[in-house]
């Protein structure tokens, strides 16, 4: 059949965006609880813009990674609700079913999507376990010619709304015990077996397109819909996760884009003390930070287009995973905060975009694994490597390992230090930061030695050695201390004028 070209599917994809929003300024404002309408949903489909993550036999776009990033980045430049949305189909449930479906499931379901418009979406976390999401309770049992799963999921991204889900399970043994391994099984919503009820819509603190709530499962699924592991299924479960981590630069590139159009545009119409705010240092300064994050965000989509299409395994890729999402999604709130601080006090209303951003890509550093735990996981698995190779000096170290050997050049004085394996928890989490902002810019650096802009790279540099510096600083100076218990003692300062 005649088919866009893909540059032109683009462009109409972001026009059709652009004319929705502009003619429902309010859409991203008003807390949908049970997200977008689906008046306003089918708007969004009329090109089947999922099409772009379904494989050109079952009648898709191809699945090739770097379309893939690129509709993500034009869709969260509009609305980061929306590229959110569309991440959530391809990355959480498309892309799975097609790596690890069987061929009657994928047939069916990719059927689906691309003649229904279909929407999909991905259960794993629970009430109790969230980060410790291999505990989980769900549980299934194998029958004759399907499987029978059980279980209460939350915080799965539309909610109420996808017309099929992959839910995580753990086959129940005997005495109520659990297998250690994870499967995943196609549920359509469709079926009346296979209905997932969702017992609480959550009022949510922003991201208004998307439902979030609580699910009760009780469903009976096919033999045909459990995904085939190539390995186990915590291989496939860290590969799938691994790969929505790196694509997540997809949304990051088109979200830190946005923020920096606005900001410039902002900046170099307001006129303050007969001078445009453009002209201040402080100003500047914060303008260098966008371009850097813009830099370092499109860095990371080369790598992922390169490194994280679906037919390569990534469930081994932890360290690099771990660290583009964190520093992607912490660049993504640096962005909004700092266009909301020079937007001023009209930015703080949930009208404005500098507002809404801040609240919209907040969850970003938390969801997929809070950054936290990301960063404290990549130093253990540095001090592991540096272990093996009984190399105790950072600097020394870099200059060893792939992925910071283009960066150790810069940080050479800097990293000078030795790093002992009895680390406080918090200078994990520091640790965890430098090294993922080392990884980043080497990145970044490969993409400059391709014949990027060179004065946007050594401005990633510049602001990343000013980052890493602050880093090492409280690094190597870090205290211990201790919660004050009872501290309502002797604490009134009305008693201590």
């Amino acid at each position: 059949m005649n088919r866009l070209s893909f540059s032109d599917f683009l462009q109409q994809y972001q026009k059709d965006l652009q004319q929705l929003l502009s003619e429902r300024p309010d859409i991203e404002n008003v807390n949908h609880i049970q997200g977008i309408s689906a008046y306003y949903l089918n708007k969004i489909h009329t090109l089947n813009p999922l099409s772009v993550f379904i494989p050109e036999v079952y009648g898709g776009r191809g699945d090739n990674a770097h379309e893939c990033l690129k509709f993500l980045e034009i869709s969260s430049y509009e609305s980061i609700a929306i590229g959110l949305m569309m991440g959530i189909n391809g990355s959480l449930f498309l892309e799975p079913v097609s790596k690890y479906g069987t061929a009657e499931a994928k047939q069916h379901v990719f059927k689906q999507f691309i003649e229904h418009n279909r929407m999909g979406g991905l259960m794993i976390t629970e009430p109790e376990f969230g980060t410790d999401a291999l505990s989980m309770q769900t549980k299934y049992q194998r029958k004759e010619d399907f499987f029978h799963i059980q279980g209460t999921k939350h915080w799965g991204g539309l909610t109420g709304m996808a017309d099929f889900w992959l839910v995580t399970a753990r086959q129940e043994k005997v005495s109520d015990k659990y297998g250690r391994d994870i499967d995943f099984f196609i549920c359509e919503m469709g079926d009346p077996n296979q209905q997932i009820e969702v017992s609480e819509f959550f009022q949510k603190l922003g991201l208004f397109l998307i439902p979030y709530g609580t699910n009760k499962v009780d469903i009976k699924v096919p033999s045909i819909n459990r995904l085939v592991p190539i390995k186990s299924g915590l291989k496939m479960l860290m590969d799938l996760l691994h790969r929505s981590r790196m694509r997540l630069s997809g949304i990051g590139i088109g979200f830190i884009k946005r923020m920096l159009d606005e900001a410039f545009q902002h900046t170099y119409q307001r006129k303050i003390g007969g001078q445009h705010l453009s002209d201040y240092d402080q100003v500047q300064f914060r303008l260098n930070q966008l371009q850097a994050w813009f830099t370092v965000s499109s860095a990371m989509c080369r790598y992922s287009a390169l490194n994280a299409g679906t037919e390569q395994d990534l469930s081994g890729l932890g360290l690099t995973a771990n660290a583009m999402k964190a520093v992607l999604t912490d660049m993504m709130q640096d962005s909004a905060q700092s266009l909301l601080q020079l937007v001023g006090a009209k930015g703080f209303r949930r009208d404005h975009i500098a507002g809404r951003a801040i609240v919209d890509c907040r969850p970003f550093q938390i969801f997929e694994g809070s950054n936290d735990v990301m960063y404290f996981q990549v130093t253990d698995m540095i001090l592991n490597k540096m272990k093996k190779i009984k190399i105790n000096n950072l600097t020394k170290f870099v200059k060893s390992f792939e992925l910071t050997q283009l960066t150790a050049g810069y940080f050479e004085k800097i990293l000078d230090f030795q790093v002992v394996p009895e680390l406080q928890q918090r200078q994990k989490v520091i640790l965890g930061k430098v090294i993922s902002r080392l990884i980043t810019l080497n990145q970044t650096l490969e993409m400059g030695n391709k014949g990027y802009n060179e004065k946007l790279i050594q401005n990633a540099v510049l602001i990343n050695q000013h980052l890493v510096a602050d880093l090492v600083a409280s690094f190597t100076n870090i205290k211990t201390n201790k919660i004050v218990d009872h501290y309502l003692d002797n604490s009134d300062w009305l008693k201590n004028m």
